[in-house]
């Protein structure tokens, strides 16, 4: 163990698709945990979620890193044995079928945790193993439109809007692998082995990432987060988002802009005070933005010490400086792309190297013969379960 691989020595057997468990799990392989992917004789279905390349889209390659993959037909006469040599000796066992269908397919928390004790087991679903909605299909979007956070994300226009990136599966994988983290530290010490169950859902974690709203819709009606002149601002060239909080930013905002009667009245003092007279705002400063560009307007702002940013898309968020100074992306190729993907480095581990263990996703059943040669099957053994598809293994 050490302070880059902290997880050295964790065994973790992961059954999660999708990107919320297989990303909470890759995190853990990140973190040094040996971590076996149990996936469908045909692949996890984020090998699907786009347009493959080399068996991978985004979803999967990300889900997948670190990882050693057994592709393994679950349904089979002979997968309880195999799964049940893996868990036998795991500290953490993932799965992210919909509530009761792990049970159905034998490996349920109650008989995996009599057999390991110490065995952490998180379910990962969408609304959670028990009330009225437990049995129901869902994926990202379908909780950011239960919880609230469409209609909370509607525009100007008044129509809500769901949110490109996958927020609710990814705050998922992050409180997961949050949960699972002091229950292993629990564990050391704990007699009787340690083990727990942990219950994660997107609901769950949709509702935590958008606690503060909650919060404020639980016993008053919702107000926007800010009032002007903070927001997002059409330029003459690009956009820019604004931040101004404190009476003595929009006082330097007035100046700067020559609007010195703004700055004169006390009507416009505090947030609220601002959002009460906010289309007066609006009409006062959206025609003086207009008159210069992003540039202009963020570099005049930032010299005066207020927040603000131009609005970046993703390919000029990757070629900025700050960027590159803080190794924020590593680079990794896969035959077929034109341009290695920029992977995101996670706080607090190493950056993520090329062909490195954590640097390397596995396509599917990449690692099915040497899993199973780890639990005892001879070469005999593996090419008859091989044979009768049961196994996968790739052949490259």
């Amino acid at each position: 163990m050490s302070f880059e691989r902290p997880y050295e020595g964790v065994k973790v057997v992961d059954l999660s698709q999708g990107i919320a468990g297989p990303y909470c799990a890759m995190l853990l392989a990140q973190h040094g945990a040996d971590v076996v992917k149990v996936e469908p004789l045909q692949g996890d279905w984020a090998r699907v979620l786009g347009t493959p390349i080399s068996d991978h889209t985004e979803f999967s390659f990300i889900g997948s890193l670190g990882k050693r993959s057994l592709a393994i037909d679950l349904k089979s006469a002979e997968a309880p044995a195999i799964i049940d040599a893996l868990v036998a000796d795991a500290d953490i066992f993932l799965e992210g079928f919909r509530p009761g269908v792990i049970d159905r397919l034998g490996f349920g928390h109650e008989r995996l945790m009599a057999m390991n004790p110490g065995l952490i087991y998180a379910s990962i679903s969408g609304f959670g193993q028990n009330g009225p909605l437990r049995d129901k299909p869902a994926m990202d979007p379908v909780l950011q439109a239960f919880t609230g956070f469409m209609l909370d994300n509607a525009g100007n226009d008044a129509v809500p809007h769901r949110s490109n990136t996958i927020v609710v599966d990814m705050a998922t994988a992050l409180f997961g692998f949050q949960a699972v983290a002091p229950a292993l530290h629990a564990k050391r010490d704990a007699p009787g082995g340690g083990g727990r169950y942990l219950d994660v859902s997107l609901m769950r974690a949709a509702a935590n990432l958008s606690g503060i709203r909650i919060m404020m819709a639980s016993h008053r009606d919702l107000q926007s987060a800010g009032a002007p002149p903070s927001g997002i601002h059409r330029t003459a060239e690009g956009w820019l988002q604004l931040g101004i909080v404190k009476d003595v930013d929009f006082h330097t905002v007035c100046d700067l802009l020559g609007m010195e009667d703004l700055k004169a009245d006390d009507r416009l003092l505090g947030l609220e005070g601002r959002r009460e007279h906010a289309e007066l705002l609006w009409q006062r400063f959206s025609p003086i933005f207009l008159t210069k560009s992003a540039v202009y307007w963020r570099d005049m702002f930032t010299d005066a010490g207020l927040q603000n940013e131009i609005l970046q898309e993703f390919h000029q968020f990757l070629e900025h400086p700050q960027v590159a100074a803080t190794e924020l992306f590593s680079y990794l190729e896969l035959a077929g792309l034109e341009k290695p993907w920029a992977i995101a480095n996670p706080p607090g581990i190493p950056k993520i190297e090329a062909d490195t263990p954590t640097g390397t996703s596995p396509v599917t059943g990449q690692h099915t013969d040497e899993v199973l040669g780890q639990l005892g099957y001879d070469g005999v053994a593996i090419a008859d379960l091989r044979e009768r598809g049961v196994v996968t293994t790739w052949s490259g």
